[in-house]
């Protein structure tokens, strides 16, 4: 039985391997190429502890990483695309009984950055508010990337497939 490769978990030995420097340069291209879902990030900051925060833009990082290493391209978030999964991952949270990571689309990827921010940023398991919080945006953030780099991967698929006619 062959074991699949994790991309994010080699993403994050990647990214936390990295200097403060090399992390600062990667940040600035990624706000650069993904304004929409770093300006919404910017814009909730003060919802967060500055450790907490950080590790929501880590874990962009880690997710963008780890879709290059896959050779999936990610390409820009548009505006609307992201206002409408704010929207529904919100309500999905909302109508949840529980905050379990069964909640997010990909809870195997939600559980390795949540366990991330708790190791990293001590969120405090004790607080639901605060973790139910951390957890929407978390699941935010995930979706609009993997439904882009779902997007894109289609866009190339289709392309190869037209060109192979």
């Amino acid at each position: 039985m062959r074991k699949e490769y994790d991309h994010i978990a080699d993403s994050i030995t990647q990214y936390m391997g990295m200097s403060p420097q090399e992390q600062g340069q990667m940040v600035a291209r990624v706000m650069e190429d993904q304004p929409f879902l770093m300006g919404f990030l910017t814009n909730i900051a003060e919802e967060f502890s500055d450790e907490q925060h950080e590790v929501l833009v880590d874990s962009v990082m880690i997710l963008l990483n780890a879709f290059i290493a896959a050779r999936m391209p990610v390409g820009i978030i548009p505006g609307p695309a992201l206002e409408e999964v704010i929207t529904e991952r919100t309500e999905a949270y909302a109508d949840a009984d529980s905050l379990l990571p069964e909640v997010s689309e990909s809870p195997k990827v939600f559980q390795d950055l949540r366990n991330l921010a708790i190791v990293k940023a001590d969120l405090n398991v004790d607080d639901p508010a605060a973790m139910h919080n951390y957890n929407v945006v978390l699941d935010i953030l995930i979706t609009a990337i993997e439904r882009m780099a779902d997007y894109e991967q289609r866009q190339v698929d289709k392309t190869e497939k037209e060109n192979s006619k």
